[in-house]
């Protein structure tokens, strides 16, 4: 039997080992670990509780909108604060933009390094020789829109930061609401970026993620486990809760995630 590590695992936020036992091919025994103690939790206590959304955010520099929110939702209940509706959807338009980034990213700038090839000069190289199954053609439109996705992703950022202040790292987002107060100009110049944005992913991003998943049907089966996916809600409207409710959802491949407990 034989014994794998890989260590550290790349392309994460963090430290993560992985340890995996293979007999005759096939994977029999997995095991994955956290190397890192960061300690958050020691230099969030005593502080301002103000601080936490600022700090939080600096556990990722990919998702930081998310732990901004999370904090901030937790200081709204703690002082028993209910955000105004202005500064509920100022908070969704800041995390839906860094939502729209990071898929971006997540896809072109992390995963499709596994599966799409790209040219033998930087950042492509060094590399590990995987296991692409794209054909050439299929290949090239997808590093082609490498450099292409960065730009956009720019642009989303830029979205991030027109009430967030910044991006990545927001500062906009305080007990209550938001700091900004849109004015008609930010709201129309957000509205153009956003179309440039949803014109990409609709035309460019969600074709080519089915195009290289159709060489990979079979991934969809490997190491599958409960299928269970939880979502504490995110996007709060005026009509319900949640855009998307707090719910355990049940992934089943090809017919998307059907909605379970409350």
């Amino acid at each position: 039997m034989a014994r794998l590590v890989i260590d550290p695992v790349t392309r994460i936020e963090g430290h993560l080992k992985i340890e995996v036992e293979v007999k005759e091919g096939k994977v029999v025994d997995a095991k994955c670990s956290g190397g890192l103690f960061r300690g958050f939790e020691i230099f969030l206590k005593d502080r301002d509780p103000r601080d936490a959304s600022q700090i939080t955010q600096r556990i990722c520099g990919v998702c930081p909108t998310s732990h901004a929110m999370a904090s901030i939702r937790a200081l709204d209940t703690s002082f028993k604060v209910q955000p105004n509706a202005q500064g509920r959807v100022l908070r969704n338009l800041i995390l839906g933009s860094n939502y729209l980034e990071d898929h971006l990213l997540h896809f072109y700038h992390l995963s499709a390094l596994d599966y799409v090839k790209g040219p033998d000069t930087e950042p492509f190289i060094p590399r590990f020789e995987g296991d692409f199954r794209l054909d050439k053609a299929t290949n090239d439109i997808a590093v082609g829109q490498y450099l292409e996705a960065l730009k956009v992703r720019t642009i989303g950022y830029e979205m991030v930061a027109t009430w967030g202040g910044k991006g990545p790292h927001v500062a906009g987002m305080v007990v209550g609401g938001c700091t900004a107060t849109p004015t008609a100009e930010e709201i129309e110049t957000f509205k153009k970026k956003l179309a440039i944005v949803k014109k990409f992913i609709d035309e460019t991003y969600l074709p080519t993620v089915y195009l290289v998943a159709g060489a990979y049907k079979d991934h969809f089966t490997m190491g599958v486990g409960c299928k269970n996916m939880l979502a504490y809600g995110v996007f709060p409207l005026d009509d319900c809760p949640y855009h998307f409710p707090a719910q355990t959802r049940q992934f089943h491949p090809g017919e998307g995630l059907s909605a379970g407990s409350q």
